[in-house]
């Protein structure tokens, strides 16, 4: 996390500003921890170093997590009033990856990869993967994002094994923290990668690799 004392704005994701889209997520590249930076009901916007987001981090992981309560050891905390406005939120949790990473050099840039991540939905409202020829489908797979440089591209499919005409139930949310999985473990160190996700029905996976100049690959939705 950055040290930085100047203030960035953050803001609740898809009003396409040039700020910090919320929810935001820091994960440690063993993917093992995740820091969230959500803001408060009915606040979409406010500002912070940060080098504050960094310090409330801490003060949960000293507090909550290295700190044991009845012999048990505690996996997060929560941390808000924070920001101009405090109406930010910093919180700590457990994560347990199913990522697999490629072969060094194998990546994008990872710049490219976070401008994607950026972009992408987060909600919470749950959402049925499946073919385009499926009536009960409401977002068609594959589902591709990329910047408009096609430097990264994030691909949301089944997984090949899966039965022909396979549909899944999920959310958005669950489909961003797999992409930031693939972010921080894999293309911030130079490789591509794929980050699993369990759906309702049946599971399917989310890769980010390079991109390409194709038309398929344009930011759809």
């Amino acid at each position: 996390m950055s040290a930085s004392t100047i203030p960035v704005r953050f803001r609740e994701r898809g009003t396409n500003d040039l700020v910090s889209p919320l929810p935001f997520r820091y994960l440690s590249h063993d993917g093992l921890c995740a820091i969230d930076v959500a803001h408060a009901a009915g606040i979409f916007t406010d500002e912070i170093a940060p080098v504050d987001l960094k310090i409330a981090a801490r003060i949960i992981i000293s507090t909550c997590v290295i700190a044991t309560k009845r012999g048990e050891l505690n996996t997060g905390g929560l941390l808000a009033g924070l920001g101009q406005n405090k109406a930010l939120a910093v919180r700590v949790i457990s994560a347990r990856p199913n990522t697999t990473c490629g072969p060094d050099n194998s990546g994008p840039p990872w710049e490219s990869c976070r401008d994607v991540i950026d972009q992408m939905r987060a909600n919470n409202e749950r959402q049925v993967f499946g073919p385009y020829d499926d009536p009960r489908t409401t977002v068609p797979l594959p589902w591709r994002y990329t910047t408009g440089h096609h430097r990264c591209k994030i691909t949301v499919d089944m997984v090949d094994h899966a039965p022909p005409g396979s549909l899944t139930t999920t959310d958005w949310y669950k489909v961003w923290a797999a992409a930031n999985e693939v972010d921080f473990m894999c293309a911030q160190l130079g490789r591509n990668g794929t980050a699993g996700i369990v759906g309702e029905f049946a599971p399917y996976i989310t890769a980010c690799t390079r991109g390409s100049s194709i038309a398929e690959d344009l930011i759809r939705g």
